[in-house]
């Protein structure tokens, strides 16, 4: 994935007229800083001086083979497809509400209520992927608690990124 727009300091603003509306946060990091990017936001970065290192994580991980059918257990490798895919159907609906969708499915599970249409439909893929009904709680609460619904700009020194 890449901007189309270009960089951001001199967009293509004849092809994409509504980037010249566009805002973003600025922040410098320090020795030790970590810089989280959720799933699905655009960002651009550069480097003040030489001894910056930026990593990112791209998984080039083959293609499960399902060609004999849907195997008796997951690897982790497979169950860490099965997580992001979750994300990424649960943003079908709408991408920039990931955060609020994925709080209302923990809602749904601390509040006991099974026929919530969202949950049920999460639960249908875990399903699939035969991981067991008792643990499929826990596992999505576990994806949802380590990343959605945290005031990240707590973490910022001097008050965050503005």
């Amino acid at each position: 994935r890449q901007s189309m727009a270009g960089n951001p300091r001199t967009p293509d603003l004849e092809a994409f007229p509504r980037f010249a509306e566009a805002s973003g946060y600025t922040g410098q990091l320090e020795a030790g800083d970590l810089l989280y990017i959720p799933y699905g936001w655009w960002h651009w970065l550069r480097n003040v001086n030489h001894l910056t290192v930026s990593i990112s994580f791209w998984s080039t991980t083959k293609p499960n083979d399902f060609s004999e059918g849907v195997p008796k257990q997951f690897t982790v490798g497979m169950i860490t497809r099965v997580r992001r895919n979750l994300e990424c159907m649960v943003a079908e609906g709408d991408k920039t509400g990931l955060n609020k969708s994925m709080l209302e499915l923990q809602e749904a599970i601390l509040q006991g209520r099974h026929e919530d249409k969202s949950l049920a439909a999460v639960k249908t893929l875990l399903a699939a992927v035969k991981m067991p009904p008792e643990l499929q709680d826990r596992f999505l609460l576990e994806i949802i608690q380590g990343r959605f619904g945290i005031d990240w700009q707590r973490h910022v020194r001097g008050g965050g990124l503005r």
